[in-house]
């Protein structure tokens, strides 16, 4: 029978359907209203003529609907039960305790023993280089590659200086040498 009456109300809206009793039936019909004004809401998109005054959107009553017959306080499976859950023992507590303070100590220990050992260490070497060039040794700090003009722009070279400088040249000469063989051996 709904199929039926929205036949009728397609033809009524074409102008087709005369009868006045599909009129009585949509007035009292909330579910043929709603069918009558999408028919005209589709009616009027297809011809062009929509306004977006004329398209509202009432959900209210769905989601009051879907509200209403969920189920919001679900019961919580997976809690633990307070009555059947044992509490520690005292000594337990104690072991736990002193389990977790010698723990902290020995990472302490640790690295108390890995900073004594880079102390005695870095001794021992400034000790046997002091005893080798008599001079003491100095962290070297400077990237290598860099050469580093003293403050006040005096240009000090030492023959150790002058003598990395030359086997560096020597070095360099070489390996351009080595290049260019490469190159010429290869065609």
């Amino acid at each position: 029978m709904q199929i039926e009456q929205k036949e009728q109300l397609s033809s009524l809206m074409d102008g087709e359907f005369t009868h006045d009793h599909i009129v009585d039936e949509v007035s009292h019909n909330e579910s043929l209203q709603s069918c009558w004004h999408r028919y005209h809401i589709v009616r009027d998109t297809m011809r062009g003529e929509l306004h977006s005054c004329s398209l509202t959107l009432d959900i209210s009553n769905q989601i009051a609907q879907a509200i209403a017959s969920e189920d919001l306080y679900n019961p919580l499976t997976d809690q633990p039960n307070i009555n059947a859950t044992a509490l520690p023992k005292a000594e337990n507590l104690i072991w736990i305790h002193l389990k977790d303070f010698f723990a902290k100590v020995s990472q302490v220990g640790l690295a108390a023993c890995v900073t004594l050992g880079i102390i005695a260490g870095v001794q021992y070497q400034q000790s046997q280089t002091d005893n080798v060039n008599g001079t003491p040794t100095l962290l070297n700090t400077v990237p290598v590659g860099v050469n580093i003009a003293p403050v006040g722009g005096i240009h000090q070279q030492n023959d150790q200086q002058l003598l990395e400088k030359r086997q560096y040249d020597k070095i360099r000469l070489l390996v351009q040498d080595y290049e260019l063989q490469k190159r010429l051996n290869a065609h």
